[in-house]
């Protein structure tokens, strides 16, 4: 079964992060959306709302880890309005990007400022920055994939801290000011 499966039928966005007939949290759903398709984890849902129990009233976007995903959640008023997901990391796995690589800044800049040269990046990053220019190169692809979530927006970032100091700095960069939570990153 994959890692997405759930035998609980998911609910689809908008939708409640925390159902009115919420049971066990097993029995929680995960979120599926239909365009762009995609599955939001019941462990990822249950994480978000970890984090809304301790930052009551809190609109903006999530940017989750999730094993070797993140997801890029958009919450207004208790609900998941939005969500898009992404392989990054299992991506920077495939490269043998080890999990505690700090990102390379550069490549970081050098991707977001042209996310359609990424495979060009990706090669320049293998031949020169070793994994970090790899990883910068794919986080540069997403961030800027993901524009439209984190523009003008209330930003939280949710994972380990090398995930976390990976995103801040190019977030910041770009006028973003993300707040981090550590006790829901899992």
């Amino acid at each position: 079964m994959p890692e997405d499966a759930n035998p609980v039928r998911p609910e689809y966005v908008p939708a409640k992060l925390r159902p009115d007939d919420m049971g066990e949290i097993g029995d929680l759903p995960a979120l599926a959306q239909a365009d762009p398709v995609d599955v939001l984890p019941a462990e990822a849902r249950c994480r978000l709302i970890r984090f809304l129990d301790t930052t009551k009233d809190w609109d903006g976007v999530a940017l989750l880890q999730n094993g070797d995903m993140t997801h890029w959640v958009h919450l207004s008023a208790g609900e998941v309005v939005s969500f898009q997901s992404f392989l990054t990391g299992r991506l920077a796995a495939a490269f043998d990007v080890p999990p505690e690589t700090r990102a390379d800044a550069q490549a970081i800049a050098a991707t977001m400022a042209r996310p359609e040269r990424l495979a060009t990046h990706l090669r320049s990053g293998e031949i020169s920055g070793g994994p970090a220019g790899v990883l910068g190169a794919l986080i540069g692809a997403e961030i800027s994939a993901a524009r439209a979530y984190w523009l003008g927006q209330r930003v939280v970032l949710i994972g380990d801290a090398v995930m976390v100091e990976n995103y801040n700095a190019p977030l910041v960069a770009q006028g973003v000011t993300p707040e981090i939570d550590v006790n829901a990153a899992g």
